[in-house]
């Protein structure tokens, strides 16, 4: 392990350490407070004083790099460690353009149509701040009543594994 990281993890404190796997809805940036904001436990001047004290390691679904920049700018100049949070996202089938669920785009039998539409998910997702998306979903669905078979390629592994190299390339 690089000795910069060894000596980051020597200095960490237990909450710092449970911060950094705590990964909550974004409440900070545009979209994900705006929805619903009785959903959220944390209001965002609360989320931004947990990111402070390094309580926080990543935000879930909220964009924009601009807002991004600045909660960042919280975490990196703000905090104890200055330790960079991750951005991620459910970026199943399109982040601005949306795209048919990955289960319909297995139903074409070409892998080569996910891959393009993947690669423009990646383009959008980095253009609002995204680092990390929750895709490709791999899991083979072989139960219809699993809430997460749409975001599949159905329950061919042979057929799942081509979808899956594709979005990765894309």
């Amino acid at each position: 392990m690089d000795r910069h990281i060894e000596a980051l993890i020597a200095r960490m404190t237990l909450e710092e350490k449970v911060g950094q796997l705590t990964c909550l809805a974004d409440s900070i940036r545009p979209f994900a407070f705006d929805v619903n904001p009785d959903t959220f436990a944390w209001p965002p001047a609360q989320a931004r004083d947990m990111i402070r004290a390094g309580r926080i390691g990543a935000l879930f679904n909220g964009v924009g790099a601009a807002a991004g920049r600045e909660v960042q700018r919280i975490a990196v100049e703000d905090s104890r460690l200055g330790i960079p949070l991750l951005f991620g996202a459910d970026v199943i089938h399109g982040m601005r353009t949306v795209f048919p669920i990955p289960l319909g785009e297995a139903a074409s039998f070409e892998p080569e149509l996910a891959q393009r539409s993947a690669r423009a998910m990646a383009l959008e997702a980095t253009r609002e701040g995204i680092q990390w998306t929750y895709a490709p979903m791999v899991d083979v669905a072989r139960d219809q009543r699993w809430g997460r078979v749409a975001e599949g390629a159905g329950e061919d592994p042979f057929l799942g594994a081509c979808f899956a190299a594709a979005r990765v390339r894309g």
